[in-house]
C-alpha cells in the first residue's frame, strides 16, 4: 500500500473514529469500532483501486478483447454507418438548424408548392380572377384535420417507446442471463465449465445478433438465417423454398417444412422463426450441464429455473417488437388522415387569401402552417418503424454491441482474458454478414482485431 493510500485511509478512518468520540465515551467501543470502519474504508480503497487498475490495463492493452475500434471510416466491407441524430437541446439556434434528422428536407418542398399555389391566388385576385371562398368550412376542417394528425403522432410516439422499451428488455436479458450464469457457477473453475459458460454466452450472442437482424429485414431485405453462424445451420427452419440442391440437408429439411405447414409463408415470416430457433438452442445450451461432463458442482433446480427465466423474459420482448412490426398503423387511419391533410392544406391559400389581402403576410402563414401540418405527418412516418438505417432510428447495432462488450467482461472477471478473448474471436469468425448491422458489427470486429482475413 502506498503512502498515498495510506494517508487517504488513515483520514477517513480519524474521521470515524472522531464521530464515534461524540458519540460514545468508552475507549474499548471507540477501539473497536475504529478498527473496523478503518477495516472497510481500507477494502472498500483497495476495490476501488483495483477496478481502477483493471480497466486501465484494457485500455492500454491492444489484444484486450475488449478494445472497440475508434475509427469509424468504409474499410469496403459495407456501407458506412448512418449516424444517429444528436443534439444539444440546450443551444436554441442548433435546434432550430439543424439539418440531420430534421423533415425539413422532405417538408419544404411541400411548402414552396404551397406558396407558390398563394402567390398564384394572389396574382389572380389582382388581374380580376377571384379564385378565393369563404373560410367558414375550411375552419370547420382544421378541427378534423388537427384531431387527425395529432392523434395519429401521438400514437405513433406511443409505439416508438413502447418498442425501444422491449429494445431495453432484450438488452437487460441478455446481460442479466450471462451475469447470473457466471455467479452462480463461480465456484466452478475448472476446464468444462469454463467451456459451458462461453457456450451459453456465444449463443446469447447469436441470439441477440439474429433478432436485430429480423427487425431490420424490412429495410435490410437480408435473411436472417444468413446471421446464423455454419455450424448452427443444420437448425435452420423454414417453410419458404431457399433454391438449394435438393441433395442438400437444408433442402431436404425445408421440403419437409414446406408439408408441414398450414399456409403460405413469406420470407419475412420465415426471418421471424430464427430467434425462435436459436432462443430453443440456447435454452439446450443452459440444461447441456446436466449432462455431468462440464459442471463439478451441479446447479440446483432453481437456479437453472432461474436461468431459463430470462430467456423467457428475451422471448416475451421479443414478441412484443414482432406485434409492434407486423400490426403496422391502421392503414384506413392513415389513408383518412393524408385525405383529409392534404385536400385542406392545398386549399387553404384560396380561403386565406379572402380573409387576407397582404400576399406576403399570406406566404408567410402558408408557408407554417405547410410546415406544421404536414411535418407533423412526417414524424409519424419517421417513428413508424424505427429499426432501420434511418438518422431517427433506433441505434439497435450500438446497443447491441455494448451487449456483447459486456459479455466479454463478465467471462474476463471470473475466467480471464483467454476465454473472454476466444469468445469474441468466435463470434468474429461465425457471425456471418446479414443485414446492415451485421455488416457494420463484421466492420467493427474487423478493425478490432486488425484480422482482415478472419472474416470471409
Amino acid at each position: 500500500m502506498s503512502g498515498e493510500d495510506e494517508s487517504e485511509v488513515a483520514a477517513e478512518a480519524a474521521a470515524a473514529s472522531a464521530e464515534i468520540g461524540e458519540e460514545s465515551d468508552s475507549n474499548d467501543l471507540k477501539k473497536s469500532k475504529t478498527k473496523e470502519l478503518f477495516r472497510k474504508a481500507y477494502a472498500q480503497h483497495r476495490v476501488e483501486k483495483m477496478t481502477k487498475d483493471m480497466l486501465t490495463s484494457l485500455r492500454n492493452s491492444e489484444n484486450s478483447p475488449f478494445v472497440m475500434a475508434a475509427d469509424e471510416e468504409d474499410d469496403g466491407d459495407g456501407d458506412v454507418p448512418v449516424e444517429k441524430v444528436t443534439y444539444d437541446s440546450d443551444s436554441h439556434l442548433s435546434v432550430l438548424f439543424q439539418m440531420h434528422g430534421s423533415v425539413w428536407p422532405s417538408v419544404l418542398p411541400f411548402c414552396l408548392v404551397n406558396v407558390l399555389i398563394t402567390y398564384l391566388v394572389v396574382l389572380a385576385k389582382w388581374n380580376g380572377i377571384d379564385l378565393t371562398f369563404p373560410s367558414d368550412g375550411h375552419t370547420f376542417m382544421a378541427i378534423m384535420v388537427s384531431f387527425l394528425i395529432v392523434t395519429r403522432a401521438q400514437i405513433t410516439y406511443h409505439r416508438f417507446m413502447e418498442a425501444r422499451g422491449y429494445l431495453s428488455e432484450l438488452f437487460r436479458s441478455c446481460r442479466e442471463l450471462i451475469h447470473h450464469t457466471a455467479i452462480l457457477t463461480m465456484q466452478d473453475k475448472c476446464r468444462g465449465a469454463k467451456q459451458w459458460r462461453k457456450d451459453v454466452a456465444f449463443r446469447t450472442i447469436v441470439l441477440l445478433r439474429v433478432t436485430i437482424a429480423a427487425l431490420e429485414f424490412r429495410t435490410s431485405k437480408i435473411n436472417t438465417w444468413d446471421v446464423v453462424p455454419t455450424d448452427m445451420r443444420q437448425s435452420m427452419v423454414t417453410f419458404v423454398p431457399d433454391g438449394a440442391s435438393p441433395s442438400t440437408p437444408r433442402a431436404s429439411s425445408t421440403h419437409r417444412m414446406m408439408k408441414w405447414a398450414h399456409g403460405v409463408r413469406t420470407l419475412s415470416d420465415e426471418n421471424f422463426r430464427a430467434p425462435i430457433v436459436m432462443a430453443y438452442n440456447l435454452r439446450a445450451e443452459i440444461m447441456k450441464q446436466r449432462n455431468g461432463q462440464y459442471l463439478k458442482i451441479d446447479m440446483h433446480p432453481n437456479e437453472e429455473l432461474k436461468l431459463l427465466a430470462f430467456v423467457s423474459d428475451y422471448i416475451a420482448a421479443f414478441h412484443g417488437l414482432k406485434k409492434l412490426i407486423t400490426t403496422p398503423f391502421p392503414f384506413p387511419l392513415v389513408q383518412m388522415a393524408r385525405t383529409f391533410l392534404f385536400f385542406w392544406i392545398f386549399t387553404l391559400p384560396f380561403a386565406l387569401v379572402r380573409e387576407i389581402s397582404e400576399p406576403v403576410q399570406a406566404m408567410l402563414i402558408i408557408f407554417f402552417t405547410t410546415f406544421g401540418f404536414i411535418g407533423l405527418e412526417y414524424v409519424s412516418m419517421e417513428l413508424d418503424d424505427p429499426f432501420g438505417d434511418d438518422p431517427n432510428d433506433f441505434d439497435d447495432l450500438g446497443m447491441a454491441q455494448m451487449v456483447f462488450e459486456d459479455i466479454y467482461i463478465t467471462l474476463y472477471k471470473l475466467d480471464g482474458s483467454a476465454s473472454a478473448e476466444d469468445l469474441r474471436k468466435q463470434v468474429a469468425n461465425q457471425v456471418k454478414r446479414g443485414g446492415t448491422a451485421v455488416q457494420e458489427y463484421h466492420r467493427d470486429m474487423q478493425e478490432s482485431m486488425g484480422s482482415m482475413g478472419n472474416l470471409a
